[in-house]
């Protein structure tokens, strides 16, 4: 046994005590009033506050009671009224030889018309429950809409809040108007701040790309490798040398401790001698194995879901190690100089669901000879390759200019604009399979050559993770309790060596029963 395996085992040991519990979710006020009769509640609101009321009563918008009120760790006496559209998360108690909580996206109770968002014929997307986060954006041209990104997917908390950036290709004004689509697809709470739409016109540029920045770069003619090869040797060229969709997938040969747990893929491209600068764009995917990761803290976490959000908006050090998770699952770049391999940037993931692309800027080595050599590397299988390309025609970014945002709706009519036109404390909530409308002034335009749109989203999620009585997780945190078991995941993911080789376990079998599918 490892020597950092047998260091575990006494931890393990004093966090051991307590009872056990299962989850299940709660979607509508009607079984909040059937929980009245079973006993106390407890309720996380916007601002990382805990609740537990042992007597309640609601109506369509407040939940009134008494109880404790717990933030930062400092307990006190409750009294009063919550809003419920300041209310994130409910769970119930309910007395028996074990204790069984569920977990309540609560904004579904906030309103007549949202308890029945989930057999509203208005809706007709279903959540995707094998995939990970993120809101699906959508644009409008003229005739359907097509999926085109994916907004915000790693800031799962208030904390980790941020905007996100995307190249809306498809959209077109129809109407007078420009029609952009936010969706909740995924069994998550989406907290959505504010949106922007830009305009920047392209002029002759051959395509347009986004870098890590968020500068809109014109392309001219971008190179393909001239030589591409992965950790294990495999020749890539043939594979990333254009965006066509032949992916490059790792062969997960790095999934066991002491392997590193990273896919890497160094590339060449010839480039002109005299060449100062140069954007390095990558076309890709990420793939789905997030949702083992979820699969895996869902089963560590039970029913302390509450708990870990609320860690995560208090807790420095769980925070920095989920920061350094999120950094580990990034592309890293990577060029040669005279100093060896330098990073350059890096780019986080955006999409299991749709290719995007992103750029880095690139400042050629003083007295480069010889190709480019680039390498890419990040937690294994994390990202699928679709192509790598350099320009180094010289280039300035693009001014963008932003539209007037004319209205939001969701639900056929609500206006929502209030929520999502600037950033602020309002928040326009998302539950699956609940969608808005935003409709832009497309007047600003109408003298652009080539138009093309950049849509931002800013905001954060909150993930329902699943619950798996099977999972090994599930059985290593079987005799803990809620806050011992966030103390428990906190250990876990600082320790690669012990956290990851049974989630690519799990995501081999998932593969395998894929391919076997098809």
């Amino acid at each position: 046994m490892k020597l950092r395996s047998i260091l575990f085992l006494p931890l393990l040991g004093i966090l051991i005590s307590g009872g056990c519990g299962s989850s299940a979710p709660v979607q509508t006020k009607y079984e909040l009033a059937e929980q009245m009769g079973r006993g106390p509640i407890r309720v996380l609101t916007t601002d990382s506050t805990v609740y537990t009321l042992t007597t309640y009563v609601f109506d369509d918008s407040l939940l009134t009671g008494s109880g404790t009120r717990e933030r930062r760790g400092a307990m006190s006496d409750f009294e009063g009224a919550l809003p419920f559209n300041r209310i994130l998360f409910i769970e119930g108690y309910h007395f028996s030889t074990a204790k069984t909580l569920w977990v309540v996206p609560m904004v579904a109770l906030a309103s007549v018309a949202a308890v029945t968002m989930f057999t509203d014929t208005y809706f007709t997307i279903e959540p995707k429950e094998s995939q990970g986060s993120c809101p699906t954006v959508y644009s409008f041209d003229g005739t359907s809409f097509h999926l085109e990104a994916e907004a915000f997917g790693t800031s799962i908390s208030k904390v980790l809040e941020a905007k996100s950036f995307s190249v809306l290709s498809s959209l077109a004004e129809a109407d007078g108007r420009l029609t952009v689509r936010i969706a909740n697809e995924r069994p998550e709470t989406h907290m959505i701040n504010a949106v922007q739409l830009f305009a920047a016109d392209a002029g002759n540029a051959a395509g347009v790309v986004l870098d890590v920045d968020n500068r809109l770069w014109p392309l001219s003619q971008p190179i393909a490798p001239s030589a591409a090869r992965d950790a294990s040797g495999r020749n890539t060229r043939a594979l990333v040398e254009k965006a066509d969709g032949q992916l490059w997938k790792s062969d997960l040969t790095n999934t066991t401790p002491g392997s590193g747990f990273r896919d890497a893929m160094e590339l060449e491209f010839d480039i002109p001698q005299d060449a100062h600068e140069a954007t390095l764009v990558v076309h890709a995917i990420n793939t789905d194995l997030i949702a083992e990761v979820y699969r895996s803290v869902g089963g560590l976490l039970g029913d302390a879901t509450m708990q870990f959000y609320q860690a995560l908006e208090n807790d420095p050090v769980l925070l920095e190690r989920i920061r350094h998770w999120l950094g580990d699952c990034s592309l890293s770049v990577e060029i040669l100089d005279g100093d060896g391999w330098t990073v350059v940037g890096s780019m986080i993931p955006e999409a299991n669901m749709v290719l995007f692309s992103r750029a880095i800027r690139l400042r050629i080595p003083d007295g480069h000879r010889g190709p480019l050599r680039v390498r890419l590397s990040t937690l294994t299988d994390v990202w699928r390759i679709d192509a790598v390309t350099i320009d180094p025609a010289p280039a300035s970014p693009l001014a963008m200019r932003e539209l007037p945002l004319i209205s939001v709706q969701s639900s056929g009519t609500a206006d929502r604009s209030s929520e999502i036109s600037r950033t602020d404390d309002s928040y326009a909530v998302l539950l699956p399979p609940e969608q808005i409308t935003c409709a832009f002034d497309p007047q600003p335009v109408a003298n652009m050559k080539h138009p093309v749109y950049v849509f931002a989203a800013q905001g954060y999620l909150y993930e329902w993770f699943p619950t798996d009585g099977d999972s090994p997780a599930s059985a290593l945190a079987a005799d803990l309790e809620g806050s011992q078991r966030v103390e428990m995941l906190k250990l876990l993911i600082a320790q690669k060596d012990l956290f990851l080789p049974p989630i690519y376990a799990q995501w081999r079998k998932s593969l395998d029963d894929l391919a076997g599918k098809n």
